[in-house]
């Protein structure tokens, strides 16, 4: 059995500070990485700290996971470091001792803190330092007026030129940033985890092939994938085959890669995550993009209720539909792609709503085909055409409220040349 922490220990101590402080109560995820952690460190249990016991231990992960596939540890790690830093420069700036995590390492090294320690140093040094002679003393004093006034001086300088810029873009950011920069910047948050999750194909092949729907919760703990019923024709097919099978289509690789070169993520690292790897903490203390309806992106299901327009998939006549449920004048309850429909009308749907902890944002892009969701992609990373709709929306202070837009778009043997707004929502 692992020895206790020491309640008494000053380390200790700090860490349960630091855990309690506002910064770290509202991330479970993150308490329970640096708990884990230190506890070890504590308790003489060094060795036990790497990527695969914190997977498995903290995040979930089955213990034969590979952390080369799976960045989770890695990721969080980021975060964690940088919530420290944020701790040890605000809140805990007093502390004589601060936490770190080195780069390269998941053991926490408890040092010294530098801010108050050189602080003492210089007082301390002033005191044991026998005065010099008047001319001296005279000249350091003078010298120091005059850098501190020349310091001044540029101070309030740059202050009296800035102020009015930042004044202005505090009162009106629209000044400085595009509709779709502000809306990036929403979607994209520093200090949470940025995840998309492009569509599992593999789970409609497999419901196709069984004939049976999966459930969120069968997905989610994979039990339609242990309790798969293959018909017999299939004898080279095994569950396992499909188990190992990470399918998505083109159309969601696309829109990976052209997210990906938003500019207001090159400061950030996503993650992208297939969809059947992806855990319920994940879903929650993250900011995801969701690609692809519920039938092939099963998370999307968690934002169903609160959704006023919804692609689902229509199984009796085999084809998937849009659901408007609370039709405004001129709209259909239905919207539905159909292999009849002369002029091949697909229909794309983008969503920005409030994440499942409502701490960030999750923005969902989907469609009743992969010609759809292209149209989705296409309007969502089109500049000027998507930055008209969000100056139509935006508040007067320039923010960017949640929405969900309803795109139609013809399909030309697969492309999309141009889609059209067929009815939006504001969401509160």
């Amino acid at each position: 059995m692992a020895p206790p922490v020491d309640q008494s220990d000053p380390r200790w101590q700090l860490t349960s500070k630091v855990l309690n402080s506002p910064l770290f109560e509202k991330s479970p995820r993150l308490r329970a990485f640096l708990t884990f952690i230190c506890e070890l460190e504590l308790t003489g249990r060094r060795l036990d700290i790497n990527e695969q016991q914190i997977g498995v231990d903290v995040f979930g992960r089955s213990p034969g996971y590979n952390p080369g596939d799976d960045s989770i540890v890695r990721s969080q790690a980021r975060f964690l470091r940088q919530r420290l830093d944020e701790y040890f420069r605000t809140i805990g700036q007093n502390e004589e001792m601060r936490i770190v995590i080195p780069k390269g390492s998941y053991v926490p090294v408890f040092e010294p803190n530098l801010a108050v320690d050189s602080g003492f140093a210089v007082h301390s040094s002033a005191a044991s330092i026998a005065s010099p002679g008047p001319s001296l003393t005279d000249e350091i004093a003078s010298r120091r007026k005059r850098r501190n006034r020349m310091l001044a001086i540029g101070c309030i300088a740059a202050l009296l030129l800035g102020l009015p810029f930042l004044l202005l873009y505090r009162h009106d950011p629209r000044i400085f940033l595009s509709p779709e920069a502000r809306f990036w910047n929403t979607v994209f948050d520093p200090h949470r985890a940025q995840v998309i999750v492009p569509a599992d194909s593999t789970l409609i092949l497999i419901e196709e092939i069984t004939g049976q729907k999966v459930s969120f919760q069968s997905y989610l703990s994979r039990d339609y994938l242990t309790n798969m019923a293959l018909p017999k024709s299939l004898t080279s097919l095994t569950s396992t085959d499909l188990d190992n099978s990470h399918y998505t289509s083109m159309a969601d690789l696309n829109l990976v890669s052209r997210i990906m070169r938003v500019p207001q993520l090159k400061e950030m690292r996503a993650e992208v995550r297939y969809a059947r790897d992806l855990s319920m903490s994940d879903a929650k203390e993250d900011n995801l993009i969701l690609i692809g309806g519920p039938r092939a992106n099963p998370w999307v299901e968690l934002f169903a209720n609160h959704m006023n327009f919804y692609v689902d998939y229509d199984w009796k006549a085999k084809q998937n539909t849009v659901i408007n449920k609370a039709p405004q004048k001129n709209e259909s309850p239905l919207y539905t792609e159909t292999a009849s429909d002369a002029a091949h009308h697909v229909y794309g749907l983008i969503a920005l709503e409030p994440s499942l902890d409502r701490e960030g944002n999750a923005l969902l892009v989907a469609g009743t085909s992969s010609a759809g969701t292209q149209s989705a992609a296409d309007f969502l990373l089109s500049g000027q055409t998507f930055g008209g709709f969000l100056r139509q929306i935006e508040r007067e202070d320039g923010s960017i409220p949640h929405f969900e837009l309803l795109l139609e778009a013809r399909s030309l043997g697969g492309n999309v040349p141009e889609s059209g707004i067929v009815a939006y929502r504001l969401v509160p």
